[in-house]
């Protein structure tokens, strides 16, 4: 860096009126807090409210600010810089920055003479002279461009992708030889297929001028065809149909028989309901009536084996025992319920009594002394353990509700 350069960078942060002093000293050896107090000072004088992060003390800190500074003036002032020689902050570090002090300075002496030169006209004029109504139809125009630029782009960049495509066959096509009678040929085929094209598109706008008339006339065809549906329809809304009152008269009459209709049908359906229930309830009973007829009409022979049975269940039960507790009563065995009449209980009870006195008899012959020459049968046995049975007379009811009660001092008899 020359003695020059750093002479006529501090002029122009003079000019540029830089805060603070410096010295031809100052960058003849590595100086970056110097460097970074200059480098943001220029970058807030492009943009005032640019937020750069002065952190200088450790070699990160220092690296973001040089690379924020520098990424800031390629995007605000195209201005691009050297990161590497403004990180060595000395002599090189000031050619970076005079970079961008002289563009600033520049714009400095331009503003300046621009001030001397048309000081007096700028006083003449004033924001009233301009109508911004006058350039509304620029401001369209430059809203038509910027579309139609937009869709020249989209267009060029679709046919730059179908390049590579083209390319082969132009290629094929340039290197192809091609008789003049050929070329000639298919010319004039594309000249004449291009006149047709052109003839047809005049034919059809000399017919629009037809074709338009024609379509008036069908439009005004239709118009009256409307208007008069609608006047039709009016009329026949205004007139009044013969029968209207009798139809209105029998639908109110319709709908109170169906009231009625309902709630009578309801009605028999639970009458019907009823009916059944009835009924079945008669069935049930005629059936129980038919059982108790058909018990009754039983022969008696099977009759008197079923009670034969019943009395050999009641009197093979065993005897309490003495030593059980007075105060628990005995157990009482009930008879099966059966169907029976008092007939049957006169006649079972006879029974019984002559049966016990024929077989007391062949006991007491046994007991004087003579041995019977036939074994004991059952009947016997049966006759033995029945003959302490208390005898009791029937129920009123024709039905046995009493049990039998056997004594303890039964032995005595004999």
């Amino acid at each position: 860096m020359s003695y020059r350069d750093i002479r006529n960078f501090y002029e122009m942060l003079r000019a540029l009126g830089y805060p603070n002093v410096l010295s031809m000293e100052s960058f003849r050896h590595p100086n970056f807090p110097q460097v970074a107090d200059l480098a943001v000072w220029l970058a807030k004088r492009f943009d005032p409210e640019i937020e750069l992060p002065f952190d200088i003390e450790n070699e990160e800190g220092r690296v973001t600010l040089i690379k924020n500074v520098a990424n800031f003036m390629v995007t605000k002032a195209n201005i691009k810089l050297n990161t590497k020689r403004l990180y060595q902050a000395d002599g090189y570090a000031v050619k970076e920055l005079l970079k961008v002090a002289s563009l600033l300075y520049e714009a400095l002496q331009v503003t300046t003479l621009d001030g001397k030169d048309g000081g007096t006209e700028r006083s003449s004029i004033s924001f009233k002279d301009f109508d911004i109504s006058d350039r509304a139809h620029e401001v369209k125009q430059a809203r038509q461009l910027a579309s139609e630029i937009t869709a020249s782009a989209a267009n060029l960049f679709d046919l730059l992708g179908k390049e590579s495509d083209l390319r082969i066959a132009r290629q094929i096509s340039m290197n192809r030889q091609y008789e003049p009678s050929e070329v000639e040929n298919s010319i004039t085929k594309a000249i004449e297929a291009v006149s047709a094209e052109i003839d047809e598109t005049q034919r059809q706008i000399n017919n629009i001028s037809t074709t338009e008339a024609n379509l008036d006339s069908k439009i005004e065809r239709r118009k009256v065809e409307i208007d008069r549906y609608e006047k039709r329809l009016q009329t026949l809304n205004k007139v009044r149909p013969a029968f209207l009152e009798e139809f209105n008269a029998l639908e109110t009459e319709l709908e109170q028989l169906f009231v009625q209709y309902s709630s009578r049908i309801r009605c028999l359906n639970y009458l019907e309901k009823l009916t059944i229930d009835a009924e079945r309830v008669k069935a049930a009973r005629q059936e129980l009536a038919a059982t108790e007829k058909m018990t009754e009409k039983m022969p008696l022979d099977i009759i008197h084996s079923n009670d034969l049975l019943d009395v050999d269940d009641e009197l093979t039960e065993p005897e309490p025992e003495e030593e059980e507790d007075e105060e628990q009563q005995p157990e009482i065995k009930h008879e099966r319920p059966r169907a029976g009449t008092g007939f049957r209980s006169k006649e079972q009870k006879n029974e019984i009594l002559g049966m016990i006195d024929s077989e007391t008899d062949s006991d007491e012959l046994l007991l004087d002394g003579d041995d019977s020459e036939l074994p004991a049968s059952d009947d016997d046995t049966l006759a033995f353990e029945l003959s302490p049975v208390e005898r009791r007379p029937p129920p009123p009811s024709g039905r046995k509700t009493g049990v039998p009660v056997v004594h303890n001092s039964s032995d005595d008899d004999f």
